[in-house]
């Protein structure tokens, strides 16, 4: 699959509408930043930076359908861990370590924390997150996870049949109003946007084509339908109609991605830009409410944003050259001895009692 270099931008500039959503909007409001005021011109587009997390979930959706669709459940389980757990372990350590000096009540860490937490299974052993923006990793897992058994299971020839008909289990889901368990509805509507926008870029249907408006409609209802909550949580009025123009505006993207002429774009930075995006996710929120809330005054809260921001971004280039490029290849042979070669055993046991069953 080559370079997908709008997306690649797309990633980076969300990354960045969720770093001025937690810096100058979500901090200040949860009380994790209490050494400066909103800016109330500046949150009125801030607070809707949130949204970004929704385009993450779209992108994934699509790139994984390509990922997935010529890989073994061995060497996808094996893609995804290299991607996902080296800048992640880092990720744990540098943020705990500045907890430890600076966090205070709010993001104070304690050992065993942090232990679990390098799983990145916390979550589902009812331990705290190290960093409140890992729980979106639960939804990326157990949206990889289920890939991972479809190819487990031989089905990667029905991998287009299988995205075109998952919103159909949404509408059963939200007719009984089940739409809140796993795979039923919430953020997955994301991960099946994207996947189905793929769909749609390796081969037209109609069928398809159905299926992604259907999702679209959830999505919006599922956005815009918190904009009260939101409103009540937050204490700021959120308008739906601008939450419903911002998902439509993702589709849009992917529209747009889906074109022959977006895909032959030649895109300056695109590549660092993209490859950036998640160890900047992993490493700006709670880093970057401290460093702000120890160093920022109103006086001079717009220098330091800017330094918090390039010094997110300055430890993720290091994080992706030093952990994520020039330690590949640690990274390769501890997942493939690790996930690799057993599930390849394990897949070659169900082989062999399918073989015995079918004689």
């Amino acid at each position: 699959m080559k370079r997908l270099e709008l997306l690649d931008y797309g990633r980076f500039f969300s990354a960045i509408f969720v770093i001025a959503f937690h810096y100058t909007f979500n901090g200040i409001a949860n009380g994790k930043i209490s050494s400066i005021s909103h800016i109330p011109s500046v949150i009125e587009i801030t607070k809707y930076g949130y949204l970004g997390v929704e385009l993450f979930f779209m992108i994934s959706g699509y790139v994984i359908f390509f990922s997935a669709r010529n890989r073994s459940a061995a060497k996808f389980a094996e893609s995804r861990a290299i991607r996902l757990y080296p800048a992640y372990w880092f990720a744990v350590l540098f943020t705990s370590f500045i907890a430890l000096q600076w966090g205070g009540n709010l993001m104070s860490v304690y050992p065993s924390q942090i232990i679990v937490n390098l799983s990145m299974l916390q979550s589902f052993l009812g331990v705290g997150h190290v960093d409140g923006v890992y729980w979106t990793l639960v939804y990326e897992i157990t949206f990889y996870f289920a890939v991972f058994l479809l190819l487990f299971f031989g089905l990667q020839k029905h991998l287009h049949s299988i995205f075109i008909y998952w919103p159909v289990i949404f509408c059963v889901a939200f007719a009984l109003d089940l739409q809140s368990l796993p795979y039923l509805g919430s953020y997955y509507y994301y991960f099946s946007a994207g996947a189905l926008f793929a769909v749609l870029a390796d081969k037209f249907s109609w069928r398809a084509a159905i299926s992604l408006a259907v999702t679209y409609a959830l999505c919006v209802n599922f956005s815009a339908g918190k904009a009260a909550q939101l409103t009540e949580s937050k204490g700021f009025e959120y308008s739906p109609i601008i939450i419903g123009l911002i998902v439509t505006a993702f589709f849009l993207i992917f529209l747009c991605q889906n074109t022959n002429k977006a895909q032959s774009l030649k895109l300056p930075m695109s590549k660092i830009a993209g490859s950036l995006t998640y160890p900047i996710y992993l490493i700006h929120a709670h880093f970057g409410y401290m460093f702000i809330n120890r160093f920022a005054n109103e006086e001079n809260k717009f220098f330091i944003y800017a330094l918090t921001i390039f010094l997110v971004i300055l430890v993720a280039f290091l994080m992706h050259i030093v952990i994520e490029k020039r330690f590949h290849f640690v990274w390769k042979a501890l997942f493939h001895h690790v996930l690799n070669q057993p599930l390849n055993y394990l897949q070659g046991i169900l082989f062999r009692i399918r073989l015995a069953y079918s004689d």
